[in-house]
């Protein structure tokens, strides 16, 4: 059986007089490799993605509190 993938996922939106929807999401994979998005409509805003490595210690934390 392989590793488990850690996975993270934050959603925050607001409605009101000024609609703004915001979203934002991280994942971790076994190889330590960590994706981020985050979308906002706010003034027409676009995705951002980041993509970087962590260490192996980090991984090792995410596994342990997980």
């Amino acid at each position: 059986m392989g590793e488990v993938i850690f996975y993270l996922r934050y959603y925050i939106g607001h409605q009101g007089e000024v609609r703004a929807r915001a979203s934002c999401s991280s994942n971790y994979r076994p190889d330590g490799k960590l994706r981020y998005a985050n979308n906002s409509n706010y003034k027409n805003d676009v995705m951002i993605r980041k993509e970087a490595y962590v260490h192996k210690s980090v991984m090792e934390e995410l596994k342990r509190i997980n």
